[in-house]
């Protein structure tokens, strides 16, 4: 009989600090970034297999603009596997944007239309904050031009 005591009254504190507990606020806002990228670097590696280029730690560096504010934006794709023959491939990069002592870092997946010149489009999330921005989620969509070094997105930003 005790036994049985003693587990409802566990239960009925456990749902009390529960029902007590402050509830965390969760705000989403529309997300919006532009950024300005220079020359990528030099990959880590590059090789060709079966007519696709597989190009690997290849870093791209450049001035950010958007929800954040104002800072830098470091991009290393991991990985890009493209048709040479079609100009038709995929890419998956980390990225970090620093503003001042913050920093926010997620990463991004894509495909790439008209080869190493052309444009590539996809998904980005935003997981990692530091700083002011400890408590913030991104995600949406990006458009990057391969040429002209522009990229822009747009999404959602999640306030913790």
């Amino acid at each position: 009989m005790n036994k049985k005591i003693l587990m409802l009254t566990i239960v009925l504190l456990a749902l009390s600090m529960i029902i007590i507990s402050p509830v965390k606020a969760i705000t989403k806002a529309p997300y919006w970034e532009e950024a300005q990228f220079g020359a990528p670097g030099t990959p880590g590696k590059q090789w060709m297999a079966n007519g696709i280029l597989h190009i690997a730690d290849m870093p791209w560096s450049g001035s950010y603009n958007g929800t954040l504010g104002i800072g830098t934006m470091d991009v290393m794709y991991k990985h890009i596997m493209l048709n040479t023959e079609t100009g038709e491939g995929i890419s998956f990069a980390t990225w970090v944007i620093t503003i001042g002592e913050n920093t926010m870092s997620g990463s991004a997946n894509g495909k790439i239309t008209g080869g190493l010149e052309g444009i590539a489009e996809g998904y980005f999330r935003g997981t990692h904050g530091t700083g002011a921005f400890e408590h913030i989620q991104k995600m949406g969509t990006y458009s990057a031009n391969l040429t002209t070094g522009i990229l822009e997105a747009e999404g959602v930003i999640i306030y913790h």
